[in-house]
């Protein structure tokens, strides 16, 4: 590599002195338009400033290539730190610079291709390159956030018109809960779970917070975030960000609306406030209620009394899904399994509680 790029030095030193020299003999006949220029002159002054140039550079090449190494690796270290949505920004505002450039010097064709075409062509290319490269680069959200609604208007023309599944905005309080996993793993939902950047940061500030209760629940966020990302081909992490928004459910219930997404919680407040924005939302809770056994009066039951009651007599057993039976009489048969009837059901703020005799 080195060798190729000292040739290719060598050669842009000899071209850089025959550009020196033409332009010397253009000034030089301008100059004196009724001289007589020998045949011998120009051929010499090529071939002069032509080894000329490329003696120089030559001797110029180890300190050229220390810095063009340095430059790379610069730019190597900082591609690396640049997540994946702002260097594809960047690229983009850098090909849209360079087609500018390319239009422009269309329009300033009367420079000519000479010295000064080829001089203004350089600076053009470089100066709209570079600018377009930190635009993309500094605007990498807003572009992020503008093809994410694009996309969203066709995914809402798409369900309209297809009746395909709309994305799934997962949010905060769904992925600690952690029971959206096994849902989305027996396939029941259908379309693809979107989870925001600004939601897995929201996770993160969680399981950095000083209290321990936050801490841990944080925690095992984040353990469900990454089995969600190993488990769900459908997952995705979508990078894009409203900056003008700062609460995390507003820009989640934004967000999905744009894109005529469903957001997945089991925040009753969040699923309250999208009903007002008027965004469909799916709340987990609401789905374990609805699956929970169907238990009314009268209703047989054989269960395992596991523990004491409140009141004198009573024992307490609990359905697969927690709930709670309270057994009339029932403190005799601790550790026993009984059958037993349901006498009534009483579904409270808390829950849903059940009263039963023994048989």
């Amino acid at each position: 590599m080195e060798k190729l790029l000292r040739l290719l030095l060598v050669l842009l030193g000899i071209g850089v002195g025959l550009a020196a020299a033409q332009l010397g003999l253009a000034l030089f006949r301008l100059s004196h338009q009724n001289a007589d220029i020998p045949a011998w002159v120009p051929v010499a002054s090529y071939t002069g400033m032509g080894v000329l140039g490329g003696l120089i550079l030559l001797l110029l090449c180890p300190r050229i290539i220390r810095r063009v190494s340095t430059l790379s690796m610069e730019m190597q270290r900082e591609f690396d730190k640049m997540p994946a949505n702002q260097l594809l920004s960047a690229i983009i505002g850098l090909i849209l610079g360079l087609i500018v450039a390319a239009l422009l010097r269309q329009m300033l064709s009367f420079f000519g291709n000479g010295v000064a075409g080829a001089a203004l062509t350089a600076i053009l290319y470089l100066t709209l390159g570079a600018l377009g490269y930190n635009m993309g680069k500094r605007r990498s959200r807003e572009f992020i956030t503008m093809i994410t609604r694009l996309s969203g208007a066709r995914e809402k023309s798409k369900i309209r018109k297809h009746g395909y599944a709309s994305r799934k905005y997962v949010d905060t309080s769904a992925i600690i809960d952690g029971r959206i996993l096994e849902i989305a793993k027996t396939g029941f939902i259908e379309g693809e779970f979107v989870i925001p950047q600004f939601v897995v940061d929201e996770i993160q500030h969680v399981a950095d917070s000083s209290d321990d209760t936050r801490r841990e629940r944080g925690r095992r966020g984040l353990e469900i975030l990454r089995e969600m990302r190993e488990s769900l081909k459908q997952l995705v992490i979508d990078p894009a960000d409203i900056e003008e928004l700062q609460d995390v459910d507003v820009k989640l219930l934004r967000q999905a609306r744009d894109c005529g997404g469903t957001v997945i919680t089991v925040d009753y407040n969040l699923q309250k406030a999208a009903a007002v924005s008027g965004v469909k939302s799916l709340n987990v809770n609401e789905l374990a209620d609805a699956l929970r056994p169907a238990v009314v009066q009268g209703m047989e039951l054989r269960v395992h009394i596991s523990r004491e009651g409140k009141e004198a007599g009573q024992g307490v057993a609990y359905l697969d899904d927690g709930t709670m039976i309270v057994i009339e009489n029932g403190k005799s048969f601790i550790g026993e399994d009984a059958d037993i009837v349901v006498t009534s059901v009483l579904q409270t703020s808390a829950g849903r509680m059940i009263f039963a005799r023994l048989k």
